[in-house]
């Protein structure tokens, strides 16, 4: 069983490893663009506009645009975050719900501009 499991691991290591190489640059393009979203919204009276919810939704955005991630895939998400917000509207956490509606709404403006630009 262990012999099973460690040849597991060494393969997920292996293709974690060959990932990395192959998206190395993007990493490193991606940390940079993140280092400076989180910057920028310390700067005076920039902040007032740049809130923690939106700085981490363009973090997020970056991330599925970066990383070239399909647009199925968002919208996957999207429903989830759908259904947490519904949730989270029932049970009474509305300023969590409406964070959440809001990350869905941009997801699936993204969506719509891949699906459209691939056409």
């Amino acid at each position: 069983m262990t012999k099973k499991f460690n040849l597991l691991l060494d393969r997920f290591l292996i293709n974690i490893t060959n990932w990395v190489i192959a998206n190395k640059y993007r990493i490193v393009g991606f940390i940079a663009l993140v280092i400076f979203t989180i910057s920028f919204s310390f700067l005076p009276y920039l902040n007032l506009v740049f809130t923690n919810s939106l700085v981490l939704f363009l973090i997020i955005s970056l991330f599925f645009i970066i990383f070239r991630i399909s647009w199925k895939i968002i919208i996957y998400i999207s429903i989830i975050l759908l259904i947490m917000s519904f949730v989270l509207t029932i049970t009474g956490f509305t300023p969590m719900a409406t964070v959440l509606g809001d990350f869905t709404y941009g997801f699936l403006i993204i969506v719509a501009l891949e699906y459209f630009l691939t056409i």
